[in-house]
């Protein structure tokens, strides 16, 4: 039977796979004796002669336990006609090996000949996990009781271990932590960009932290706060990702009353505020008799308070219209070049107040400044650059906006030179409500950054900073007018 089968090997297994397959294969006989193997086979257990290796039992090459096992996993296979998959552990040169085998039967005209196996060193991987587990195993504790889904994956985005119902919300989608019974999370609509993002944190080595929107199975929105971390070695080898996910419904729930409330209470006193500017105007420009000095200072200052309460309300209501998606774009042709020369000559006190020069550069030919947008939007978010770039420069610095075209895409970057912007700033600065201005004693509701980003991103554009030091540049790319587009109304 075995010369029989040595004869006829070339059936099964071909040259070409014998010679340059990485992984270790091995035929044997009905009596477990090695009758072929491949190149790697040799490499592994580094014996080259082949005397030494053909007809040699199982038992000649490995330990009396190693022997034991693999014997009942090929009579396993005898038994039922069937691959067996299984870990191996062997000791080569005083170190332990892995190997993921699979071992298969042999059949022939309806008869068991023999046997293959393909075995495969997985020793890194096995000692990384092991390494982990072991380095973690006080985290696992707390990872025990903490009340949310913390997981870890290896470098090949395979789950490693993670807190106590982790795995049924990676696998399943089972969300035990989710208020007030728990949720069960439809994974394979969302299995792509999970790929993506952990993709992004291995390949990158950045941090990831983001909020999205998940399914379950009854067709009802959930919205998660997901945190994904590189993991490193000792050499800083990338070895796998942490993920940290948190259901935030109710957060979501409570922040869509708030906006709710600040929109009905900007509502209420929009009119009267309104009335009130009007009626500062008209006592200003003397309708009512001159003024004294010292009256017209007071109504001034009592003018410019009302004037920026009334834009922190216009703000405030943008924000709430956005987010709600009740906003509509109202897209005509204009000329962008026209557009920054008005709004800088809005800002042309405030540049003259904080002594900074001020230099605009614009290269677009005259067909491509007409651009197709929204222009009250569009100079919502020019005007907060321009003001923002005015009011956080250095004294005596110079801000600097550039407008050329890259692509298909025209490109306006706001350059200026300020304070050091903190990295766990610029890392949420477009989210709403964050602002730096209490630090340099001036005033904002940090929804300025907010609005721009869904104004830029509602004009299919994107919006993104550049900041190294004290030189902080805001970007914006926005894509040209197609020649087909005309001007319509498009609501998000």
């Amino acid at each position: 039977m075995s010369e029989n089968l040595k004869s006829e090997n070339t059936t099964f297994l071909s040259n070409t796979v014998m010679d340059f397959c990485e992984d270790i294969i091995t035929v044997k006989d009905l009596d477990f004796r090695i009758i072929d193997y491949n190149k790697a086979f040799i490499k592994h257990i580094k014996i080259s002669d082949r005397d030494k290796i053909i007809g040699k039992k199982i038992k000649d090459l490995v330990d009396e336990k190693s022997a034991e096992f693999l014997r009942r996993k090929i009579e396993r296979v005898r038994k039922t006609l069937k691959s067996q998959k299984y870990l191996f552990t062997i000791i080569i040169d005083g170190k332990k090996i892995y190997l993921k085998q699979c071992t298969n039967p042999i059949i022939q005209n309806g008869e068991l000949i023999g046997y293959i196996t393909i075995s495969r060193d997985v020793t890194e991987e096995e000692n990384l996990k092991r390494e982990m587990l072991q380095t973690n195993s006080q985290l696992n504790t707390l990872l025990e009781y903490i009340p949310l889904n913390v997981y870890m994956k290896d470098k090949n985005k395979n789950y490693i271990t993670g807190s106590k119902h982790a795995r049924d919300f990676v696998e399943k989608g089972i969300d035990a932590y989710a208020t007030p019974n728990g949720i069960t999370i439809d994974m394979e609509a969302v299995a792509d960009l999970t790929e993506k993002e952990d993709n992004y944190v291995l390949e990158t080595k950045k941090l990831l932290r983001k909020e999205k929107c998940a399914i379950d199975f009854d067709g009802i929105e959930h919205w998660y706060r997901v945190v994904k971390a590189p993991i490193f070695s000792k050499t800083n080898e990338i070895n796998g990702l942490v993920t940290i996910t948190k259901n935030i419904d109710l957060e979501k729930k409570l922040e869509n009353q708030k906006d709710l409330f600040i929109a009905t209470l900007v509502h209420d006193m929009k009119n009267p505020l309104l009335a009130q500017i009007s009626s500062l105007n008209l006592l200003l420009k003397g309708m009512f008799g001159e003024l004294k000095p010292e009256q017209r200072e007071i109504l001034e200052l009592t003018a410019e308070s009302a004037n920026y309460m009334k834009e922190m309300l216009h703000s405030l209501l943008a924000t709430y219209k956005y987010d709600n998606g009740i906003v509509t774009l109202e897209k005509t042709d204009f000329n962008i070049d026209n557009l920054f020369k008005v709004c800088l000559a809005e800002h042309k006190a405030l540049a003259s107040e904080n002594n900074i020069k001020v230099e605009y550069s614009n290269t677009l030919n005259e067909d491509e400044k007409i651009l197709c947008a929204d222009e009250k939007q569009i100079r919502r978010v020019i005007s907060n650059l321009i003001n923002n770039g005015l009011n956080y420069s250095d004294e005596g610095t110079t801000f600097t906006i550039l407008v050329y075209r890259k692509d298909e895409n025209i490109v306006m970057e706001f350059k200026n030179i300020s304070p050091e912007i903190p990295q766990e700033v610029l890392d949420c600065i477009f989210e709403k409500y964050v602002t730096t201005a209490s630090q340099y004693q001036k005033i904002g509701c940090g929804l300025g950054m907010y609005l721009s980003k869904k104004v830029v991103e509602a004009h299919k554009g994107k919006i993104y900073t550049n900041c190294k030091g004290k030189n902080n540049d805001f970007i914006i790319e926005l894509p040209f007018k197609t020649s087909s587009e005309k001007p319509q109304k498009i609501a998000w």
